[in-house]
């Protein structure tokens, strides 16, 4: 087998063994970030009710998937002389469990959901509509004995808020203040429910401030929706919550008048019935008792295991002190710096002091901040010059002489340093150490490199690191980069592959088609 065939054998080989990796380590922080950021709910339905003739219905409305929750779980407890029958509304997209009974007598029916709640992201994903149909625009425009738009407290309401220019958007805004702030709490025995006593009293239960919004956006001609379902909290006695949804801009866009949540609900609002009021209703059935009980469920188990101690914690770098982070970011930027240092110079042509000086120049300046790598970089450069050409007249040797070089170079920073302290005491002394180490052995590879190819040589190489180190420095100082490499080190995998195929790159620099260009025309 070929050089080439094994090269790029080790190569698929590093790839799809980043590719696993990778995989493996994400899938492993999902799971406990989803663990963490999620919540496991678990809701109850115990409903009662009796039926004196047979074939009474009676419908049951049942949570849907939606941005914010995912039923992960649905267990029915159904009365054996019952008929079940989920059933999806094409209109509001309800979902229901139509029971239809066979005999007459008491039934209990029962039925439980497992709810995974997550942050949502934006109500307006799940309900944007392209436009409403004439039979749906009709629908939430209608007025009904709940839902009067033609009262005349109605009226009354609308000569306060005058349509005017106002668009939609303001107008529905109008409204949602309107019946936010202007209801007084009310009871719902006392008829503060009706649309019109609330509108009348200025007082209204929570139901009635939803039915009075809905009202109010229809007689403006504003399709408007009642929603009714749960607000997600611990509760042995769950009770059911009513609010609104409005409809302009193609979207289906929520207003809670009682809590005062407008365009965007909490994560843990679960809808249950749109265009709907009641969680549970009937025909043909009497003395219904709907009971609801919300209940928080333990994490996985693998959230809460997540600090025992396991050997496969050493593959993850994020356990380590969080003032080891910046420092191993660092170092694994590094092959990233030689990456790019290795296509510079082996395909694009550009030759530079050393293999990884760009990628440690670069970095040095990364950890040291630009402004104080600048300092050190003229301070280095300084001393280094004035140094050698004093130290040439002596004839010494390699090693006592960048000794010296190296003295002064220290001597000068030390002082500096003093210097920085005093006009900023929190400047720290590590910013320096790392840049000065890296630029003092620059300067005696520049030095020797002189001696022995000249200056116009050396200043080549000066010119071709100093490009290559701005293209590291762009590149690498992206806090983004080190902390994925930090997150998923195994990404290097693919930089190993990547260093094979340069590794196995034959063809023509770009530097050298430039340069015989006029022989190739």
């Amino acid at each position: 087998m070929s050089a080439r065939v094994l090269s790029q054998i080790w190569a698929i080989a590093f790839i799809l063994l980043g590719i696993v990796a990778f995989g493996l380590r994400y899938q492993a922080r999902h799971e406990v970030r989803e663990g963490l950021q999620d919540s496991l709910w678990r809701l109850s339905y115990d409903i009662q009710f009796e039926v004196d003739s047979p074939a009474a219905e009676i419908r049951v409305g049942l949570p849907d998937q939606s941005s914010s929750a995912a039923i992960i779980e649905v267990e029915e407890k159904t009365h054996i002389n019952l008929n079940a029958e989920e059933y999806t509304s094409p209109l509001n997209k309800n979902r229901e469990l139509i029971l239809t009974t066979q005999l007459t007598g008491n039934y209990q029916v029962g039925a439980e959901f497992e709810i995974r709640l997550k942050p949502r992201k934006s109500w307006d994903e799940q309900n944007e509509v392209a436009d409403l149909s004439s039979t749906a625009k009709s629908r939430f425009l209608r007025s009904d004995s709940t839902i009067d738009t033609a009262g005349a407290n109605v009226r009354e309401v609308m000569q306060q808020i005058p349509r005017g220019d106002l668009t939609d958007s303001e107008l529905v805004q109008q409204l949602f203040d309107f019946c936010s702030l202007s209801f007084k709490p009310g009871k719902s025995e006392e008829g503060f429910d009706a649309v019109g006593y609330a509108l009348a009293n200025h007082q209204a239960t929570p139901l009635g401030r939803a039915r009075s919004m809905v009202t109010l956006c229809r007689a403006y001609r504003i399709p408007a929706r009642l929603v009714a379902g749960f607000e997600v909290r611990q509760s042995k006695s769950a009770t059911p919550h009513v609010w609104v949804e409005a409809y302009y801009g193609h979207h289906w866009v929520p207003f809670d008048p009682t809590y005062g949540h407008a365009r965007q609900m909490p994560y843990n609002y679960l809808p249950i019935r749109r265009d709907g009021e009641e969680i549970v209703r009937g025909e043909g059935i009497k003395d219904l008792i709907a009971k609801y009980t919300i209940l928080r469920l333990p994490p996985p188990a693998n959230v809460l295991q997540a600090e025992v101690r396991r050997p496969s914690q050493v593959l993850d770098l994020t356990r380590l002190p969080v003032e080891m982070h910046e420092v191993m970011s660092l170092m694994l930027l590094l092959p990233l710096g030689a990456l790019i240092t290795a296509i510079f110079r082996n395909i694009i042509g550009l030759r530079t002091l050393g293999t990884f000086a760009p990628a440690l120049l670069a970095m040095s300046f990364i950890y040291a901040e630009l402004a104080t790598g600048i300092v050190i970089l003229v301070a280095v450069l300084t001393a280094g010059y004035f140094g050698r050409i004093m130290l040439d007249r002596l004839h010494l040797l390699m090693v006592p002489r960048s000794s010296i070089v190296l003295t002064m170079i220290i001597l000068l920073i030390v002082f500096g340093v003093s210097l920085i302290d005093y006009a900023d005491p929190l400047s720290g002394v590590r910013a320096v150490l790392l840049p000065l180490v890296i630029l003092t052995t620059l300067i005696e590879r520049y030095f020797v490199t002189t001696e022995e190819d000249g200056m116009a040589f050396a200043m080549q190489l000066v010119v071709g690191t100093a490009v290559v180190a701005a293209c590291c420095y762009l590149i690498l100082g992206w806090n983004e980069i080190g902390d994925l490499l930090l997150i998923y080190p195994e990404l290097h995998f693919f930089t190993i592959a990547a260093f094979i195929w340069i590794g196995r790159y034959s063809g023509y620099r770009l530097v050298e088609l430039w340069r015989f260009r006029d022989m190739v025309k």
